[in-house]
């Protein structure tokens, strides 16, 4: 399984954009080409989790996209594990 780490400043950098445009960059594909986020996790309330102002209690958040498994850590760090080869690919 291929998988890829980013580091994110979150004040300048919304959790649910890094998804989509790292998702993005390591396919090749636009954005388009995916189902919208909303339809897997809910944008304002990853935002909202990931970039709280308490950072006393580190916050993961995990979640199949595009078919993809995706990470988001409070601390900044993106991981995105993509799927298998398919057999007899």
């Amino acid at each position: 399984m291929n998988v890829t780490r980013k580091q994110f400043d979150w004040s300048e950098t919304r959790p649910s954009a890094a998804v989509t445009e790292h998702i993005s960059a390591i396919t090749g594909r636009e954005q388009t080409a995916f189902a919208p986020l909303y339809e897997t996790i809910d944008p304002e309330a990853l935002d909202s989790l990931i970039d709280s102002s308490d950072r006393s209690t580190p916050v993961s958040i995990s979640f199949e996209y595009a078919g993809h498994s995706v990470t988001v850590r409070s601390d900044g760090e993106l991981v995105v594990k993509a799927p298998s080869a398919s057999i007899g690919r």
